[in-house]
């Protein structure tokens, strides 16, 4: 995030930003935040009930443009519901993966997933997406009030669209003293595990909230 000017840090809340992304990476096809699959899998087959992938109902909140659906889809878990508020990124996914018949993409604000009926998924991945959701150019000491409500929403979203016991896996940069008071609700059992970078040069880490 370094790198992105401050009023480009601010936009990454905006559909209007990732609009305007997609259009410009429409040729790029994908691109992946943060780790890929492979680093990622170990994770996933610990806390997800691999041995139910036929039953399983999962929902990839933000998808983007990520190929980790598709790595999942590959992996066995073929139920997966994808959602983004950006109809230009819905739009390229779907039609890229339309021959995995058993993926949907969706329209939709993680913030309010009205469409979805309560307790309806198992697992819910967040790969980024309340990272930007976070983003803005102040202090990270103070966290605007808007920023923390827009949270707080997307939170209470997640835990009515799981199903008791469901779980929503969280792999984010954000380091636990700043991540656990956004995340930490009355609902969640929380447990956090460092994805170790094999080089040694950034960490990241896994979030494991369960309902």
């Amino acid at each position: 995030m370094a790198d992105l000017k401050l009023s480009e840090v601010d936009q990454l809340q905006t559909k209007e930003y990732w609009d305007r992304r997609y259009q410009k990476d429409e040729d790029a096809t994908t691109f992946d935040w943060f780790k890929t699959f492979a680093e990622l899998e170990p994770f996933f087959r610990k806390h997800i009930p691999w041995d139910q992938n036929a039953n399983l109902k999962v929902v990839m909140l933000g998808c983007g443009n990520s190929t980790l659906s598709k790595d999942l889809y590959d992996a066995g878990l073929k139920n997966i519901a994808n959602v983004d508020f950006s109809e230009t990124c819905i739009e390229q996914m779907a039609m890229l993966y339309r021959n995995e018949s058993e993926m949907t993409w969706d329209v939709m604000d993680v913030r309010d997933m009205s469409t979805f009926k309560d307790g309806m998924f198992d697992i819910a991945i967040d790969k980024g997406t309340l990272d930007a959701l976070l983003s803005y150019s102040g202090s990270v000491w103070d966290i605007p009030k808007h920023i923390q409500e827009s949270a707080a929403k997307y939170m209470d979203e997640v835990h009515r669209i799981l199903k008791v016991n469901g779980r929503l896996l969280y792999i984010s940069y954000r380091q636990p003293h700043f991540a656990r008071p956004i995340i930490e609700r009355p609902y969640w059992r929380v447990k956090k595990e460092t994805l170790s970078d094999p080089g040694g040069s950034f960490d990241y880490f896994g979030y494991v909230l369960q309902k």
